[in-house]
């Protein structure tokens, strides 16, 4: 029987990998279809919740086997975020009452599911191999994800979007003209953060190249996924990837490469009348709001006038739209979204009002968490943030070759997506955010103490 042990758990070791790489390659080509909804909510389980689920089935028979486990550095500041949300769910459900218990446990699992997949590649790459397996891994689906949006565009394939609650029933779409490309994601934010993540990993492998030949395919599949990057039209995203690049440059100490990227980048953007147009709006709407705070504006006063009781009201004429409600994603936020996240701070600063108590978005990963989670969770979330922030940052000179990569990658994808979370729900968004964790956890695998 002893034996058998080795060859067991070489068995359970490879079906683990391989079936963690399928949850790399599915999750960014198989497009938004809810498998069913949770009744009495907007909720919906898709087939990458039961994939993730058979992943963790195998990892406990492997723990099982093994009976001796590593954890990561950061363990604690993650149990203690989930702590800190479990705390704050319980305390909407039984103190604020504002909230459907469903919904805010629903809410509560989801993202606890995501942050899962940190662990699982943590405990799957284990070897250097490994770790390569999964770099080239995550990359190739992108040319899936590049070829869909293409017959989107040309071929009328269908769109499924996840961007309001009727949509994200699952039904199918076409791609209108003028209208922002989706590919097999949920919405364009999402695939617009997604290809930031992975031509960062191509700025990062050309940085390890020593020369331009090897250099030329990373080049070309760069300039490729840049294309598809600027159907989505998402502004943030873009600024995303400019820091990104920058990042990756500069560790890489490849400055006249970081320049030819930022020079294809702007490149694009001179071409694209789109965004030239969406940077002047904001540019205006931050113009007016910082002039106002400068030089708040004077109003006479308004004599009062009698006026006989029998002339005629005049037709009031329409006020003017603000700089503001100009741009109408900005407006949203501004407005909308962004005052609802403080009223629910507001109404309870220590533990916020709760998942899903702000309804689906808030356009500010930390606004959302600061109200849905209050001082303590939003405390909890950035302690988390700033352990991984400095684990990478302290590993770079650790590692060579293939882990260098990864985590040069891994710092450029973390800036990327805290950049993009002052703008969108990014940590609450399923396919970036599985794909974001996973992400930091293979770079935490490059160095287990």
């Amino acid at each position: 029987m002893q034996k058998l042990a080795k060859p067991t758990s070489t068995l359970l070791d490879s079906f683990f990998k391989y079936l963690f790489a399928a949850v790399l390659i599915f999750i960014p080509l198989y497009p938004k279809f809810p498998l069913f909804t949770v009744p009495f909510t907007y909720v919906s389980i898709r087939v990458e919740d039961f994939l993730i689920a058979l992943v963790w089935s195998v990892f406990f028979v492997l723990l099982i086997n093994q009976k001796k486990i590593i954890f990561p550095k950061v363990t604690l500041q993650f149990a203690v975020f989930a702590f800190v949300a479990l705390v704050s769910s319980l305390s909407a459900i039984l103190i604020t009452k504002n909230v459907q218990p469903i919904l805010v446990f629903l809410h509560f699992f989801r993202r606890i599911e995501y942050m899962s997949v940190f662990f699982l590649i943590y405990f799957a790459a284990r070897e250097s191999s490994t770790r390569r397996y999964y770099l080239e891994l995550a990359i190739l689906p992108a040319i899936g994800v590049f070829l869909y949006g293409i017959a989107q565009i040309y071929f009328n394939a269908p769109v499924i979007s996840t961007m309001d609650s009727e949509s994200s029933k699952g039904i199918a779409m076409y791609l209108r003209p003028g209208v922002t490309l989706n590919s097999t994601f949920g919405g364009h934010y999402d695939l617009a953060v997604y290809l930031t993540m992975i031509m960062t990993f191509l700025v990062a492998i050309t940085g390890s190249l020593n020369t331009w030949l090897k250099r030329l395919p990373f080049l070309i599949l760069f300039v490729v996924l840049l294309w598809l990057f600027m159907q989505a039209g998402s502004r943030i995203s873009l600024v995303s990837l400019v820091v990104a690049v920058c990042l990756v440059s500069y560790f890489y100490r490849r400055f006249v490469l970081g320049l030819i990227f930022l020079g294809v980048i702007f490149a694009f953007i001179a071409t694209s009348s789109q965004y030239i147009d969406r940077f002047k709006s904001i540019f205006r709407v931050f113009t007016v709001k910082t002039s106002q705070i400068i030089f708040p504006p004077t109003y006479a006063a308004t004599p009062k006038i009698l006026t006989p009781t029998l002339t005629p009201k005049p037709t009031p004429t329409p006020e003017p739209l603000r700089p503001i409600q100009q741009d109408r994603s900005t407006s949203i936020r501004f407005d909308v979204e962004w005052p609802r996240a403080m009223r629910a701070f507001y109404k309870n600063p220590i533990l916020g009002t709760g998942f899903s108590s702000i309804t689906l978005a808030t356009d500010n990963d930390y606004l959302r968490t600061l109200g849905e989670m209050g001082l303590l969770g939003l405390l909890s979330f950035l302690a988390l943030l700033y352990a991984m922030g400095k684990f990478l940052v302290l590993s770079v000179n650790k590692v060579s070759g293939i882990d260098k990569i990864i985590i040069i990658s891994a710092i450029g994808i973390f800036a990327s997506f805290l950049t993009s979370a002052i703008f969108i729900d990014v940590f609450e968004s399923s396919k970036i955010a599985i794909l974001f964790w996973a992400y930091m956890g293979l770079a935490f695998s490059t160095k287990k103490i």
